[in-house]
């Protein structure tokens, strides 16, 4: 039988990673963490004006707040801002501030005092850098306030975070702890490595200009990398929705599919190429800077022009690619799935799968790479859309299908070697190990 697992398993598992971790800051009591996520599970289960809670808490003493640490004086860097007085740390008052406290704009500042009472004691903002970060719409990584950051995500599910380090996730009655990479190692990473490199005569063409070897793979590696990040970035706002949604890629559009919007829509691959136009243009671009810094000449005015204009093309771009994202997104809001290419070209969407043969069994593997240890599970175990997700990947292995369920969960489904294998709670946030942490932790979390 099943284990259900509560807020004070979550609460044990945190006490006892924060005990072996290397944080500067007092380490919070067992108890302490017990009432934190009690309060914040039940504060998940209730809804405010019709909808849902979503808030973020970060367990901070504000009162060690040093304004010398390097960065803090940044004007896009977080600050502390206090009640008062400080408010009682209460399912109630959880309810009526998460209104005002956006989980993308700010946090909740909560710590406990001499009696190991907690409170909130403030708000902190400029938040929207730390979840740009996390989802990809940032590449500088932000400092980070606090001891832990709690972010309630769903109706029973907590996300605890050291940093930009998940430490466990309390998904209703489950405690995650590991996060399978499957877009850098095993069978998902490998399809989608293959699916995505182009030829070396298509990237000639492309870019209309005649590459060494060694610059195609070069290429390829970038292109690969954009994929893998529009693909996480796309389940990731899928998952904001909180209706679920899937997303099949594969390279037959018809076979056992009936798609009731066919579209074709390919800007999410046109926007990785200019993105990767952009960052060549500005390698080339550099050396020819450095040449004339070495001459000890002045940059040319064609040159210097050259350089904004390419510069501004980067920005367009990267923005083009967040654009074309939200709209492929925003295509699952529609009954069945959405149909894409290995380029994330758009096929179709309200997509539905004709094929009813389900697998006897599925394989749930914990770790990105297949292994005895991977769990058999009956296929009817599950819904309808992981239900025709497992019968069309069974018929068609040369594909690969994502599935968002309304709690947020996000699975990889895939043909391994004749076995339909599912990835739960896959790593699609932009998670960094932190130093704070051991490093063998890191192994066995990713």
């Amino acid at each position: 039988m099943a284990k259900h697992f509560t807020p004070n398993d979550l609460a044990f598992f945190v006490s006892r990673e924060l005990s072996r971790s290397r944080i500067k800051e007092k380490k919070p009591s067992e108890p302490i963490l017990r009432e934190l996520f009690n309060t914040l599970f039940y504060t998940s289960l209730q809804t405010e004006e019709g909808q849902f809670i979503k808030v973020t808490v970060t367990l901070l003493d504000h009162q060690s707040i040093d304004p010398l640490e390097e960065g803090m004086d940044r004007h896009d860097n977080w600050k502390f801002f206090p009640f008062e007085p400080a408010i009682e740390f209460s399912i109630k008052n959880l309810i009526k501030l998460s209104k005002a406290a956006d989980p993308w704009s700010s946090s909740l500042s909560v710590y406990y005092d001499e009696h190991n009472k907690l409170f909130i004691y403030g708000m902190i903002d400029q938040t929207v850098h730390y979840q740009s970060f996390l989802n990809y719409e940032r590449e500088e990584k932000p400092l980070h306030p606090g001891i832990i950051q709690t972010m309630i995500n769903g109706i029973g599910i907590l996300n605890v975070m050291l940093d930009y380090h998940p430490i466990a996730t309390l998904n209703q009655h489950s405690l995650v702890k590991l996060y399978p990479n499957v877009f850098e190692h095993g069978p998902v990473s490998a399809f989608i490595q293959r699916k995505t490199a182009y030829s070396h005569q298509a990237l000639e063409k492309k870019f209309n200009s005649s590459l060494s070897p060694n610059e195609t793979e070069i290429f390829n590696d970038i292109i690969f990398e954009y994929v893998i990040q529009s693909i996480c970035r796309i389940l990731l706002k899928i998952k904001s929705y909180n209706h679920g949604g899937a997303l099949l890629i594969t390279g037959d559009f018809e076979a056992d599919l009936s798609t009731k919007y066919k579209l074709q829509y390919d800007r999410v691959e046109s926007a990785i190429m200019n993105i990767l136009t952009a960052v060549t243009n500005k390698d080339l671009l550099a050396d020819e800077v450095a040449k004339m810094s070495k001459k000890k000449g002045l940059m040319t005015t064609e040159l210097y022009a050259t350089c904004e204009d390419n510069k501004q093309a980067g920005i367009d771009s990267h923005n083009e690619l967040i654009g074309a994202i939200r709209f492929v997104s925003s295509l699952s809001c529609v009954d069945g799935l959405v149909l894409l290419s290995p380029h994330l070209q758009i096929k179709g969407f309200g997509t539905v799968i004709t094929e009813k043969k389900l697998p006897e069994h599925v394989w749930v593997s914990k770790s990105s790479r297949p292994s005895q240890k991977s769990s058999r599970i009956d296929a009817a175990h599950f819904g309808t859309r992981h239900q025709s997700m497992f019968a069309y990947c069974l018929k068609h292995p040369d594909s690969l299908g994502f599935v968002v369920s309304q709690d947020g969960e996000i699975r990889a489904i895939q043909s391994v070697n004749g076995k339909v294998m599912m990835w739960e709670n896959i790593k699609v946030y932009q998670f960094l190990t932190s130093n704070k942490m051991p490093k063998f932790i890191f192994r066995k979390r990713f």
